[in-house]
């Protein structure tokens, strides 16, 4: 009962960070349709694709298998779709932000209110890491059958993406703030509504990098707590029950 509690409450936060993003970006960002603010909003999109796909997606494949009652196979196959949704949803977020820098090299820098900054910026980079740590994990576990599925190797690397996805998802937001405060116009620390909101957005961020690092540390590795599997022995047809490998129940 309380792996349920616990995971509605997951699902409750990561329904309230998607909420304040969405306040964020039609409320102070010109929201997302082609043409709003320049070309900001492609830039929008990438923001709101990246938290569906690290925020939404991939913490819940993350402790699907610790945190969801069901079957194992269906446990395996919700994990898998939010896998390959994540995926999808970076690789939007990338064509979107690529797009942006491609087409805002060419406008004039006083039309639009974010400069341009390549992928040499902390945020690029601790996002190339966060992509690259999410594609090695999914290799790993589609390499392996379901038993060793969750190696020490894997459990590394989801918790390693789970945390870059953060600082990731974090320091965009903040770049972002940044560059619309850097004019002087408006101060940032008179704690604008904005600033209130980006703030709050932040911490719930860490909040749920927080319970899914609690979930993988803290609960047992399966809802129905399978410490076993079995296997069916082909030589008699009779059924050989073993440790799973590689998982600290």
């Amino acid at each position: 009962m309380y792996r349920q509690c616990f995971y509605s409450w997951v699902q409750v936060l990561i329904l309230l960070i998607l909420v304040l993003s969405l306040w964020w970006i039609f409320g102070y960002l010109g929201g997302l349709i082609p043409g709003a603010t320049q070309l900001l909003w492609l830039l929008n999109w990438h923001q709101i694709l990246m938290l569906l796909a690290f925020a939404a997606c991939f913490a819940n494949a993350a402790i699907v298998f610790r945190m969801v009652e069901a079957p194992l196979t269906a446990q395996t196959t919700l994990h898998y779709v939010y896998q390959f949704l994540c995926l999808a949803l970076i690789v939007l977020g990338l064509t979107a932000v690529v797009t942006w820098k491609v087409l805002e090299s060419g406008v004039p820098e006083e039309e639009t209110s974010i400069s341009s900054n390549s992928f040499y910026t902390f945020h690029s980079w601790v996002g190339m890491f966060t992509i690259l740590a999410f594609l090695a994990q999914l290799v790993v576990s589609l390499s392996r059958d379901w038993k060793d599925q969750y190696s020490q190797m894997t459990i590394i690397l989801i918790v390693f993406t789970c945390v870059c996805a953060t600082v990731a998802m974090i320091t965009g937001i903040e770049d972002v703030v940044f560059y619309r405060y850097i004019d002087g116009l408006i101060s940032y620390s008179n704690y604008p509504l904005e600033g209130i909101l980006v703030n709050s957005l932040c911490i719930l961020l860490l909040l749920l990098l927080l319970l899914v690092t609690w979930v993988w540390f803290r609960v047992s590795y399966s809802a129905t707590d399978r410490s076993t599997y079995t296997e069916l022995d082909n030589t008699d047809n009779t059924h050989t029950v073993r440790p799973m490998k590689g998982v600290n129940v």
